[in-house]
């Protein structure tokens, strides 16, 4: 009762304090070896001075060693023989071999412990320490660099455009695959409401099979018709065949073209509805082969028609299509890809292709995405301030240095061309290693099947390192995010898998800007080891903070302020307070999730290469041909102009020939284009 009442006195007394373990640092037991003896056994200390006492000599002092010689020797043998033979140093590694278990450690424990040794200040901790501080410091000193690289493109002055801006002929593709009539008609609209005249661009449409996608009543390709007015005959509207990508390498497809009218303004547009060869009709994905075969299908056209190759028949119905509509395959200029739900600003299509005609040097741009349905839930609110940071932070900080490492495939343009003749986005290094059907490693297909956007970037960097890949903040489109923590997971396990791949193939490209520690492959190795740490350090951040209930140094503070203040600067710089609120929600309900659970569950899936909950189909209409609408056949005109086999140069020369300013001189027998005069030369020119 007394001693339980004087510890309740001590408690008391101690208030808001707590009672801990004596701790000694080497030092400090060096330095009092003299005063007291001691002994540390798995870093504890034990006072055995009073014990080493009673087995000194009278007359010489000396501790007598031999146990029998004293009365005193009250310890086991081996255990007093472990003591008078390491006093003052340590016995750990003996005491391990002389006994299996730690019952002797009680026996000494009760007998002599004082306090355990001060590990904080040895070699090993103190390496960890500076370790993490000179990280801090460096990511701290990135964030306020990529912060003034933001502001640099804050302080660009505001733009208007003249005629002579909207004069380069723009294609811009949107892939497709299981949308319904409400993303589609979005942003086909978006498209027809832009600024850039309707004369020099055109839209084209492919969509990736005859989908129809989950909660639909029709089929993608019927839903395009139902929108931009054309009509489709399975019996009768003609099929044209392609080399694919895929376990089948032949496919069919219809192409259709026409005029969208809207509001007083017009676009140009083409429908590419791959069908699938005769084995796969009736199926439930008939004729799909992937975004990156849709791409390539463009992609492929530019690199025949530039070497002057021939042309297959997809080719040559894309090709004729292009001539009805007066915007010849070898005038386009640039090549614009935004995904099927994404709405692109009026202005979009103005400032990247002003960017690109002021820079000939850039190769490929993107502008920023927004969030469209940021309201939706709070899985779509923790997603704002991502994409926010992502544009304005890292891309802008990348495009300084002419190296955006991941143009998205939502909103991004190439050019096709460039002012010398040389073919650009589909170079034959390029097309090849992007047209790859021999993937087999989990490496190559976290690439291929998961990433491509990401390493047709690294394919541009990697081919091109006279080129630059920008980033147009002024340039804005709405894309629809995940609204549900299932499609969430489904999204981020292919997102992170592909950028942590991605940004393995990043470290082999030689020409990134920089030298040594001073460059962006540093930037690469630092975002693939934040990449591969996050969880683990999420868990120390918890364990840190609020487990031992440390004092956080104020170094550390001042770094973590800086970290999150810099990115606080560029929202309020540029007055988008909106965001600011869903900083605050990331930060609360995000960082758990973006930091821990999307990683550890996505590098538990690296194997996976499906879609997951992104895109479902619809279970009933997924007979594929069945599932579309016959009706009266409008496509006549196309099949009026599909051209013969034997006439597949002459198209290619009859393209050239509408663009005088690009004449190729008779004598040439080079199968590459000729220079291309900018459209953007001096007026004395």
């Amino acid at each position: 009762k007394d001693v339980s009442k004087a510890r309740r006195g001590v408690d008391k007394w101690f208030e808001d304090y707590k009672v801990g373990q004596l701790s000694f640092s080497g030092s400090t037991l060096q330095n009092d070896s003299n005063d007291w003896d001691w002994i540390v056994i798995q870093d504890r200390v034990y006072n055995v001075t009073n014990y080493v006492d009673g087995l000194r000599d009278e007359n010489s002092g000396k501790v007598i060693k031999d146990p029998t010689e004293s009365d005193n020797a009250y310890l086991s043998p081996s255990l007093h023989s472990m003591i008078v033979n390491k006093l003052n140093e340590d016995a750990s590694e003996i005491y391990s071999k002389l006994y299996e278990n730690d019952d002797y450690l009680d026996c000494m424990d009760h007998l002599f412990y004082v306090g355990v040794v001060d590990t904080r200040s040895n070699a090993a901790c103190q390496t960890l320490n500076m370790a993490m501080y000179v990280m801090l410091v460096f990511v701290a000193a990135l964030l306020v660099l990529q912060c003034i690289c933001s502001l640099l493109y804050l302080a660009r002055p505001h733009r208007s455009f003249t005629a002579k801006d909207g004069e380069s002929p723009v294609m811009i593709m949107v892939p497709c695959y299981n949308e319904g009539d409400k993303e589609l008609r979005k942003t086909i609209n978006s498209v027809v409401e832009t600024q850039y005249p309707s004369d020099n661009k055109v839209m084209v449409v492919i969509a990736d099979g005859t989908i129809t996608g989950k909660g639909e009543s029709m089929s993608t390709p019927m839903t395009l018709s139902t929108i931009l007015g054309f009509d489709i005959d399975d019996k009768e509207d003609s099929s044209y065949a392609y080399k694919s990508i895929g376990t089948v390498t032949n496919n069919r497809a219809n192409v259709y073209s026409g005029t969208y009218e809207k509001g007083g303004k017009s676009l140009k547009y083409i429908v590419i509805v791959k069908r699938g060869i005769e084995s796969e009709r009736g199926s439930g994905r008939a004729g799909n082969r992937g975004k990156r075969d849709s791409q390539l299908i463009i992609t492929g056209l530019f690199n025949r028609i530039h070497h002057e190759r021939e042309l297959c028949e997809l080719d040559k119905a894309i090709n004729s299509a292009l001539n009805s509509l007066q915007v010849p395959a070898y005038d386009i200029e640039y090549l614009m890809t935004i995904d099927a739900d994404t709405r692109v600003h009026e202005d979009s299509i103005n400032h990247m292709v002003w960017n690109m005609n002021k820079d000939e040097k850039v190769l490929a741009l993107c502008g920023e995405t927004r969030v469209d349905n940021k309201n939706q839930s709070l899985i779509t609110m923790l997603q704002v301030f991502e994409y926010y940071t992502n544009h304005h932070m890292k891309k802008a900080f990348e495009s300084v240095f002419g190296c955006v490492t991941c143009l998205p495939g939502c909103f991004t343009m190439c050019r096709v061309f460039s002012a010398d003749g040389r073919c650009m986005i589909a170079q034959d290094q390029v097309y090849s290693e992007y047209a790859r059907n021999d993937i087999e490693s989990l490496h190559e297909k976290n690439l291929y099947f998961l990433g491509e956007d990401r390493m047709l970037t690294t394919l541009l960097l990697k081919n091109f390192p006279d080129m630059r890949l920008s980033f147009v903040p002024e340039a804005a489109c709405w894309t629809i995010v995940p609204h549900t923590y299932s499609i969430l997971l489904s999204q981020r396990r292919r997102w992170i898998n592909s950028t942590f791949h991605n940004m393995l193939e990043l470290l082999k490209v030689k020409t990134m800007c920089g030298i040594c520690c001073l460059s962006m492959k540093t930037i690469v190795i630092l975002d693939l080891i934040a990449t591969m740490i996050l969880p683990a350090s999420m868990c120390y951040a918890v364990y840190f903070i609020y487990l031992t209930g440390e004092d956080i140094s104020m170094l550390m503070l001042i770094l973590y302020g800086v970290i999150l203040g810099v990115q606080v600067i560029i929202i309020l710089l540029r007055s988008r307070w909106d965001v600011l609120f869903f900083f605050l929600v990331f930060m609360i309900a995000g960082v758990p999730l973006f930091y821990f659970i999307l990683p550890l569950y996505s590098f538990a899936k690296m194997d996976d290469f499906s879609w997951g909950a992104t895109r479902q189909v619809s279970k009933t209409a997924g007979n594929g041909e069945k599932s579309l609408t016959v009706t009266k056949s409008s496509s006549a005109d196309m099949k009026k102009d599909r051209m013969p086999e034997n006439k597949a140069r002459e198209a290619a020369q009859a393209s050239r020939s509408r663009s005088s300013s690009r004449a190729r001189p008779s004598s040439s027998a080079s199968t590459s284009r000729p220079p291309r005069r900018s459209r953007h030369a001096t007026e004395q020119d």
